[in-house]
């Protein structure tokens, strides 16, 4: 047993000395290891909280970014939906484009109780100081600003998500695309009224379909009413509480059956575009001034080319021929008796209004008709050009045009003012019948007697020249950008 030497009791043994430096060296480094797994803590704490942050950034811009490609799509399909006049000019653009977004997007949710409107140029959706919702419960958003750059049309879209610190934006050039003619899948259509009565038949040459019928008169109670024999395709009216009238017996869609007839009638369809017309493509190749005064009846004349001064209302006889193309100014009535023949295309200006008084083209007799695409393009008095126009007959929007007699097949489609077939009219449309004026009080299309139309129209296929339906806007490929949110 060790004791403490007497005399000495302030100087521990040798062994507790040992003991006292051993506990000293297990604190340090028990401070060591402390300081050791406090740092490591501090840094996978850092590390995680930064991780975390990074997701949170990357998620926010990722909404961002979904949100502006969100918006981008929202703006296509807006620009898509346009019609855009073919006649308004570079200066008119931007009000001609904010006139039909606001058609199209004012009092909607999107718009946040703004409406759009072309403000120096530039337009904003929804406004310049707000956002449209994408997804509420994501809290993303976007907002978009129009502006032009010479024919094109320029679509910066930001895209925000929740909070809207982390923004990401994008741009992309539009550019003006020519809008389908939805009306040319109608055999005939009108903007006023449509009426048939006798014998009359309006029928699809190979398809039944293709004899459908259109009206677009909004004021009218009856605006179709169909009465002759038959009509071999739907009837369809833009007004939804219209009434269409099928007289007894009649067959409609291939049935005479009341019951199944109401299958083939449609109230309240979309409003088609109804086309502008455009003939000085026309027009250009009609260098000949017509040959006779007025008040002269013209027997067997053959015109190649050929424009006609306006009031000088022209009679002919004993049949015509019409070469190229025969350009009638306002005002103008232009008589056909004995037939005629038409190689080529019948147009008149479109300047000022309809007016069935002074602008009347009547035929009378067999009218036999040649597209321009049939004539022969090495022939020198016809423009190789001028034969690549092809897909219309008669071009005539201010005129009431009348037919009495047998028209064979006409080699394009018919647009007038006003349509009135009677008598033994009968003839093949290779195109469709389209009326351009809603007479008060009379009926745009009137078929009467034992008249009959046969329709063999392509459809939205083939846009006959002379004829365009208006513009949208589509993504110019290649212009897509990511900018710097606006």
């Amino acid at each position: 047993m060790n004791t403490l030497r007497p005399g000495n009791y302030s100087t521990p043994p040798p062994r507790w000395r040992d003991l006292t430096r051993r506990h000293g060296i297990t604190s340090i480094l028990a401070m060591l290891y402390l300081v050791l797994f406090s740092t490591l803590a501090i840094g996978f704490y850092t590390a995680t909280t930064m991780s975390g942050q990074i997701a949170r950034n990357e998620k926010a811009f990722e909404l961002s970014e979904a949100a502006a490609d969100g918006g981008m799509q929202f703006m296509r399909y807006q620009l898509g939906q346009l019609t855009i006049a073919p006649t308004v000019p570079p200066s008119g653009l931007m009000d001609a484009v904010a006139q039909g977004l606001a058609q199209q997007l004012n009092g909607t949710a999107n718009m946040n109780g703004h409406t759009v409107q072309n403000t120096n140029g530039v337009i904003y959706i929804p406004s310049a100081t707000d956002w449209t919702t994408v997804d509420s419960s994501a809290g993303t958003k976007f907002r978009a600003m129009i502006t032009q750059s010479g024919q094109f049309i320029v679509v910066n879209v930001d895209g925000a998500g929740a909070g809207g610190n982390a923004m990401r934006g994008i741009q992309i050039q539009y550019q003006k695309a020519p809008k389908a003619g939805a009306i040319l899948d109608y055999g005939v259509a009108s903007r006023g009224t449509i009426a048939t009565a006798g014998a009359t038949y309006i029928q699809g040459l190979t398809d039944p379909t293709k004899g459908s019928v259109l009206s677009a008169d909004t004021t009218s109670s009856t605006p179709i009413a169909i009465n002759g024999k038959a009509v071999s395709g739907d009837l369809s009216t833009v007004n939804p509480t219209a009434n269409i009238a099928v007289g007894p017996g009649v067959s409609v869609g291939g049935t005479s059956d009341p019951t199944k007839i109401q299958q083939h009638i449609h109230t309240g369809v979309p409003a088609p575009t109804f086309p502008w017309i455009d003939t000085s493509v026309f027009t250009a190749y009609a260098t000949n001034l017509y040959p006779y005064a007025p008040g002269i009846v013209a027997s067997n004349a053959t015109l190649t080319d050929v424009y006609v001064p306006p009031n000088t209302n022209p009679k002919f006889t004993g049949g015509a021929t019409i070469n190229g193309v025969l350009w009638i100014q306002s005002p103008n009535v232009v008589t056909f008796k004995g037939g005629a023949t038409v190689n080529g295309v019948i147009v008149t200006d479109t300047t000022g209004s309809y007016d069935g008084v002074h602008n009347q083209i009547n035929f009378g007799g067999n009218v036999q008709s040649t597209p321009l695409s049939q004539l022969p393009s090495t022939n020198p008095a016809y423009d190789p050009n001028l034969v690549k126009l092809t897909g219309s007959f008669l071009l005539a929007p201010n005129y009431a045009v009348t037919m009495t007699g047998n028209f064979g097949t006409v080699g394009g489609s018919m647009v007038a003012g006003t349509v009135n077939m009677s008598g033994s009219a009968t003839g093949t449309v290779n195109g469709s019948v389209i009326t351009m004026y809603d007479a008060a009080g009379s009926n745009s299309v009137s078929l009467s007697g034992s008249s009959d139309i046969f329709i063999d129209s392509t459809g939205t296929s083939n846009y006959p020249s002379g004829m365009s339906f208006g513009n949208n806007y589509t993504p110019l490929p290649g212009t897509y950008l990511e900018v710097a949110p606006w």
